[in-house]
């Protein structure tokens, strides 16, 4: 796929999901699920078994039903506890400190997303940047998990 096709899968993509009214909560929870399922299937087998276990955790926090929409004080937490993690590996394996931003981002919400206001609709563009730093060729897997997790689109 080219870049340009990916990018215009994703666009396509993204506006489905609003059409189909699929929340920014869920993709964010859907995202964490994802990388869940990269880690369990071996897709990052170049990240040491040890910080994978770790990073696990915090994406099992990530789906906890409730946190997105009303632990403000725990979600930032995790936050703050990420972004170290993410600077300390930053020039020693560049590799997990991209999975670890792409971890970052399953901590932000609807609410989030609207102060931020980028000028994307959905999170979804940033999602698929972040982790193909991480997994170049996920791009196929990518769109396929988002559209198996929403069944509408």
């Amino acid at each position: 796929m080219s870049d340009q096709t990916g990018i215009d899968e994703i666009e396509s993509l993204a506006a489905d999901l609003l059409i189909a009214g699929v929340s920014i909560n869920q993709l964010v929870r859907c995202y964490a699920s994802f990388l869940r399922q990269l880690i369990e299937g071996g897709a990052l087998s170049g990240i040491s078994s040890e910080k994978l276990e770790m990073i696990l955790s915090y994406l099992d926090k990530a789906l906890m039903p409730g946190l997105l929409e009303s632990d403000e004080e725990q979600r930032k937490s995790f936050f703050l506890a990420l972004w170290p993690i993410e600077r300390n590996y930053r020039d020693s394996d560049p590799v997990f400190a991209n999975f670890v931003r792409c971890v970052i981002c399953c901590f932000g919400n609807e609410e989030d997303w609207e102060r931020d206001d980028t000028g994307e609709d959905t999170p979804l563009w940033y999602f698929f940047f972040y982790i193909k730093k991480v997994c170049p060729d996920v791009n196929e897997d990518f769109l396929q998990y988002f559209k198996g997790a929403f069944n509408k689109v």
